[in-house]
């Protein structure tokens, strides 16, 4: 995702990820710091986000347009840097 990101963010993407851990905030910032990761990151403890969206398996990603409607979503693991998912990203972007 970090990849996607340093690709795309010029041309509008914005990534926010959300932890579900119940743990310190610093447990997060730590994962996030190991990882290079630089798009922000919440925190949702008691999962208000996993049922708003009505998830069942994390990870999970949302690809909405400039307006907010969702116009993709993966459930688990993505490579968001094949070409697949370079023209799916694309796309949204438009």
């Amino acid at each position: 995702m970090e990849k996607a990101y340093q690709k795309c963010k010029g041309k509008g993407l914005e990534i926010l990820a959300v932890s579900v851990d119940a743990g310190p905030k610093s447990a997060v910032k730590n994962f996030m710091d190991e990882l290079g990761l630089t798009f922000p990151a919440l925190l949702d403890p008691e999962m208000k986000v996993l049922q708003l969206y009505r998830l069942f398996a994390v990870p999970a990603s949302f690809l909405l347009d400039k307006q907010g409607v969702i116009r993709f979503k993966e459930l688990g693991y993505r490579d968001w840097t094949d070409p697949e998912s370079t023209k799916l990203l694309q796309q949204v972007l438009r």
